[in-house]
């Protein structure tokens, strides 16, 4: 296991400034995702790790020591590529062994290591057979136990997992958590899948044109984001401009308390962020509640997401539905937010939950 410091870290192309001097720390261990949507310097940022990018200015320590100025091959790190890069012309044995070759290792100490790491793998038959001879899913994990066999001290791996149908990225997920787990060893992985992050990180870093927006772990990105990109970015988030007025915000023409850190400061463009699971389905004649009609019922599986249209101004809300509720398109309902955020030039300002009364149907899970 070993330490990852990024100090600094800053890259250029030409004009343009792909990362803005990214500073992080990796504990022993960890497994942080660095996610962002394309071009927010994730990738740039995963490459200066391994050695393939020269950094402009900034530093890159493991353990304490600078690799910025070794080569990627003489760095204790190993990578898994988005596109498996195995060589089509060699064995899956071959592929795996050929690293432990240019060390120089005995040909008994390459036999062990590589039936170790395909073990590891699940894949332990496939040494004889050719890469053209395996699933997607086959060949990511080959891609992997080559990575792994070297004993890095840190694992980078660059999306690699956006080759494979949605459907079929699950159980490698899980497959990776596990021998992570199981070696012990950092890793740092790069997507642009949220989905993916939340289920494997035990930290996420998002990223925004070469900016870290928030580094926390996956559940308080989901319920805090600190940015409204990060809160737009991450899940499915309802956004409504709203203007201050003393102590509340009119929002979709109705008041929304603030608390009393945030009265004074009635400054900036205001924005109000609402899950959809955070918005309670309550009696017609709740004094609070919101009125609109049920434009589209999308189901998804255990639950029904409805897109509501709010009469003032013309909005849409997404609310989150129990399948057992018996409502239709074109059905007016009344909404009551139980939890929202507000954020103020785009930075979060507060965070506010109103207690469920009398009147509540049903609380959206």
């Amino acid at each position: 296991m070993s330490k990852l410091s990024l100090i600094n870290l800053e890259k250029q192309f030409g004009s343009v400034t792909a990362v803005h001097e990214i500073n992080l720390e990796v504990a022993d261990g960890e497994f942080l995702c660095i996610l962002g949507p394309s071009g927010c310097g994730k990738s740039t940022a995963l490459r200066m790790i391994a050695g393939f990018e020269q950094p402009t200015s900034g530093d890159v320590q493991i353990d304490g020591v600078s690799v910025v100025d070794l080569p990627a091959n003489r760095r204790p790190t190993g990578m898994v590529f988005q596109k498996y890069t195995l060589w089509p012309h060699m064995k899956v044995y071959d592929n795996i062994a050929f690293g432990l070759r240019l060390r120089g290792l005995s040909k008994s100490e390459i036999d062990r290591k590589v039936n170790e790491s395909l073990e590891m793998v699940g894949l332990g038959s496939y040494g004889p057979r050719l890469p053209h001879q395996l699933s997607g899913g086959e060949q990511q994990r080959i891609a992997l136990a080559r990575a792994l066999v070297l004993e890095p001290k840190i694992l980078l791996l660059d999306e690699p997992f956006s080759n494979l149908d949605a459907l079929l990225r699950v159980r490698p997920r899980e497959e990776l958590r596990r021998i992570q787990r199981r070696v012990k060893i950092t890793a740092i992985f790069v997507t642009h899948d949220q989905e993916e992050a939340l289920s494997l990180a035990d930290r996420i870093a998002v990223m925004n044109k070469g900016r870290v927006e928030q580094l926390d772990q996956p559940g308080n990105i989901y319920a805090s984001p600190q940015t409204l990109f990060v809160a737009d970015f991450i899940g499915v988030m309802n956004l409504l401009p709203a203007v201050q007025e003393g102590a509340t915000l009119q929002v979709a023409g109705h008041t929304l308390a603030l608390t009393e850190s945030a009265q004074p400061a009635a400054r900036g463009s205001i924005t109000v962020a609402i899950r959809p699971e955070d918005i309670a389905l309550v009696a017609q004649d709740h004094p609070d509640a919101w009125q609109g009609r049920v434009e589209q019922l999308i189901d998804l599986g255990h639950y029904r997401r409805a897109i509501v249209i709010l009469p003032q101004p013309d909005q849409t809300l997404k609310v989150y539905l129990p399948k057992s509720l018996d409502i239709k398109e074109g059905q007016a309902v009344s909404l009551l937010p139980t939890r929202y955020l507000v954020y103020r030039d785009g930075q979060l300002d507060a965070e506010i939950k109103r207690p469920l009364s009398t009147g509540v149907l049903a609380f959206n899970a």
